[in-house]
C-alpha cells in the first residue's frame, strides 16, 4: 500500500510505493562499447591533465611526473569559467549572467581499478582534505556564492571508470541548495532549531533508519527518501560549512563513508550511485540554520513521468526497509530484492 510521506526540508511530498519494487535494477550498468583510449586519470597520463590545480604527492616529485595520490586539474569541457568577468542583464522578462565559476576535476585515485569502497580510511580522508582545501581556495573568490562536491559512479555516459570526481563552484545559489536553505530558514524561524540537528536527534531515538556510525557521523535513510536506498551521512555537532571541516573530523568521515559506500556495494551488487557534497554558502551566511551533508543516491530505480510532471517523487523501498538491509549488509538476492522481513 502506498503512502505519502512530507520532507520538511525541501518541503516536497514523496510517495512511497512497495508495489512497484519491480522496477529496481540492482547491480552495475552495463559498460559502453567504446574504443579503447589512454585513461587521462591513470599516472603516465599526466600529458593529457597537465594544469594541476592541486595535488597530493606521496613524496616530493614535482609537478605532472608519477607519485601522486590525488590530482585536481581543470575539467576539460567546464560548465563553469574562472576566467570569465561576472555580468548581469535583462532581456525583458527573462535574467541573463555569464558562466562565472569553477569546474575542477579530481582523480580520486592512482589506482584505475579503485572503488571508493577499497580505500583504506587514510586516502578517504586524503581525498576529503582535497576537497575542503579546495572549497575554501574557491571561497577566495568574492564572485563565487557556492561549491558543490559531485560523483557519479559507474555512470553509463562516463567515458572511463577511473575513479573521479568534480569540485563545481557558481556565481549563485542552485535551485536543490536554495530549497535547502529555503526550507531550513522556514523552519529555524519557527522554531529557532536546526531542522538537520533536529531530525538526526529524531531519528537517533528511533533507529529504524540508521544505518551506522561513529563518534562524529551518522549514516542515515530520510524518512521521506526521494530514491530507493537513498543515504544521507550528517556531522552529529552543527556546522554549516564543510569547508570549516577538521582533520579529526574528516578522519571520522573518512571511516564512516567507506563502510556506508561498502554496504550500497555489498547490499546493492554494486549500482551506480551518485555522490553531493552540500555545505552552506560561501560567504558564511545562514550558519546558525544550515547542517553541511553529504547525499549519496544510488541509480537502481526508474523514473516515473510523474516527478517531471508535478514534483512528486516515487520510491518503491520504504526507508526502513532500506536502512534495515544496508545494516544487515547482505547481499539482496537479485530474483526477489527486498522481503518483508526486512
Amino acid at each position: 500500500m502506498s503512502d505519502l510521506r512530507r520532507d520538511p526540508l525541501l518541503r516536497r511530498w514523496v510517495m512511497i510505493a512497495p508495489e512497484r519494487q519491480g522496477d529496481l535494477c540492482l547491480g552495475p550498468p552495463p559498460l559502453p562499447r567504446r574504443a579503447e583510449a589512454p585513461c587521462p586519470f591513470c599516472p603516465g597520463s599526466e600529458h593529457l591533465n597537465p594544469q594541476e590545480l592541486y595535488v597530493i604527492r606521496g613524496d616530493r616529485s614535482p609537478a605532472n611526473p608519477h607519485g601522486w595520490l590525488v590530482r585536481v586539474t581543470p575539467d576539460h569541457r567546464p560548465l563553469f569559467r574562472i576566467e570569465r568577468t561576472l555580468e548581469r542583464k535583462g532581456i525583458g522578462p527573462f535574467d541573463l549572467m555569464s558562466g562565472v565559476g569553477a569546474h575542477e576535476l579530481v582523480a580520486d585515485t592512482p589506482d584505475h581499478h579503485a572503488h571508493w569502497a577499497d580505500f583504506d580510511r587514510v586516502h578517504m580522508e586524503r581525498l576529503l582534505r582535497c576537497y575542503v582545501d579546495r572549497f575554501n581556495e574557491l571561497r577566495r573568490d568574492r564572485r563565487l556564492r557556492h561549491a558543490v562536491v559531485m560523483k557519479n559512479h559507474a555512470a553509463p555516459w562516463s567515458r572511463f571508470r577511473h575513479q573521479h570526481s568534480h569540485v563545481v563552484a557558481m556565481a549563485f545559489a542552485p535551485r536543490r541548495l536554495e530549497d535547502e536553505l529555503a526550507g531550513a530558514r522556514d523552519y529555524y524561524a519557527i522554531k529557532e532549531r536546526c531542522v538537520f540537528c533536529d531530525v538526526l536527534r529524531d531519528e537517533e531515538r528511533r533507529g529504524e533508519r540508521i544505518v551506522c556510525g561513529n563518534s562524529e557521523f551518522v549514516a542515515v535513510v530520510p524518512f521521506a527518501s526521494g530514491f530507493p536506498f537513498e543515504t544521507w551521512v550528517l556531522p552529529r555537532r552543527h556546522a554549516a560549512d564543510f569547508g570549516a571541516a577538521g582533520d579529526l573530523l574528516l578522519g571520522e568521515l573518512a571511516a564512516l563513508l567507506v563502510e556506508t559506500v561498502s554496504r550500497l556495494r555489498t547490499t546493492l551488487h554494486d549500482p551506480q550511485y551518485s555522490v553531493a557534497v552540500h555545505s552552506g554558502p560561501l560567504d558564511g551566511d545562514d550558519a546558525a540554520l544550515f547542517h553541511w551533508h553529504l547525499e549519496i543516491v544510488p541509480q537502481i530505480g526508474s523514473e516515473i513521468g510523474m516527478e517531471w510532471a508535478t514534483g512528486v517523487f516515487c520510491n518503491p523501498v520504504p526507508p526502513e526497509q532500506a536502512a534495515a538491509a544496508l545494516r544487515a549488509g547482505a547481499p539482496i538476492d537479485l530474483a526477489a530484492p527486498l522481503t518483508p522481513e526486512l
